[in-house]
């Protein structure tokens, strides 16, 4: 009986500090410079389970994200390894809407993430048209590049190999200037 009631209470504690604020629209992509996320538009329904490990501040975090998007809207879950919802962030129509269930320290913020996300699934073109003046997105197939005007690289994102049509799938996101790395297994 006591251990229903702590969990009871493990339960309430939780959910109670749950909060939904809505989240910028806008990202850094250097400390001065920052950018409107991409307009989304998805041709074919996405479902996609990811597990994410990332390197941020000198700590590790596991965390599985599932993701589900259709049209303009994109639905974000992360997870603790434990299957605990941290974070919900949805995407419509270029507003982003953040729940927090469980703070996660040293992790980057939610909005950021998104955009890491949209630079693996998005067109070229889609990321093109919201980098400032001068910022150029390089995308050979096996990896995507954006630079700054003086040629220095900003973030990365490395991709599968593929042949033919086939999907490629984000592997890894390196932001050079934020010092964050993501590594994305897809499941």
């Amino acid at each position: 009986m006591n251990l229903k009631l702590a969990l009871c209470a493990a339960l309430l504690v939780c959910t109670g500090c749950a909060s939904t604020n809505p989240a910028p629209t806008s990202v850094h992509l250097t400390p001065e410079q920052s950018i409107a996320l991409p307009r989304m538009e998805l041709t074919t329904p996405l479902s996609q389970e990811q597990l994410l490990t990332i390197h941020y501040q000198g700590r590790q975090e596991k965390v599985l994200v599932i993701l589900e998007g259709q049209g303009t809207s994109l639905q974000l879950a992360v997870l603790s390894p434990l299957g605990i919802r941290l974070v919900d962030a949805n995407y419509q129509d270029g507003t982003v809407t953040v729940t927090t269930h469980v703070p996660i320290a040293q992790l980057p913020p939610a909005a950021q993430v998104l955009f890491d996300i949209f630079l693996g699934l998005l067109p070229q073109e889609n990321i093109a048209a919201v980098l400032p003046s001068g910022f150029s997105l390089v995308d050979n197939g096996a990896l995507r590049t954006i630079k700054d005007p003086n040629g220095q690289v900003i973030e990365q994102v490395h991709f599968t190999p593929t042949t033919g049509n086939a999907t490629r799938y984000a592997t890894r996101v390196e932001h050079k200037i934020f010092g964050y790395v993501i590594e994305i297994t897809t499941l």
